[in-house]
């Protein structure tokens, strides 16, 4: 995913995101909740940022680099209390 357009996490407020799973693979799947968990830890404790690429209601995929507060099996919280469905992300970068 190396011609992935970076959104500012700012903009993320506006998006749309897809409503169904962006993966089907139920490993890949439980590797992203495995990812977010971590990336959650990294967020709180060091403040570290992570790449996170997702898809879009519009079927368009972005990036955003951005420090993850929260991650469960639905939904991310990032700085700025935007909220990103878990379903949507593609795949987290360290």
């Amino acid at each position: 995913m190396d011609a992935v357009q970076i959104l500012p996490k700012e903009q993320l407020s506006e998006i749309s995101f897809i409503k169904e799973d962006v993966l089907k693979d139920p490993i890949k799947i439980r590797l992203r909740n495995i990812y977010l968990k971590k990336a959650e830890l990294l967020g709180n404790a060091y403040k570290s940022k992570v790449k996170m690429i997702f898809k879009t209601a519009n079927g368009s995929v972005f990036g955003v680099e951005t420090t993850i507060w929260a991650a469960d099996e639905n939904h991310i919280t990032i700085k700025g209390g935007v909220s990103i469905p878990t379903k949507s992300i593609l795949e987290i970068e360290f």
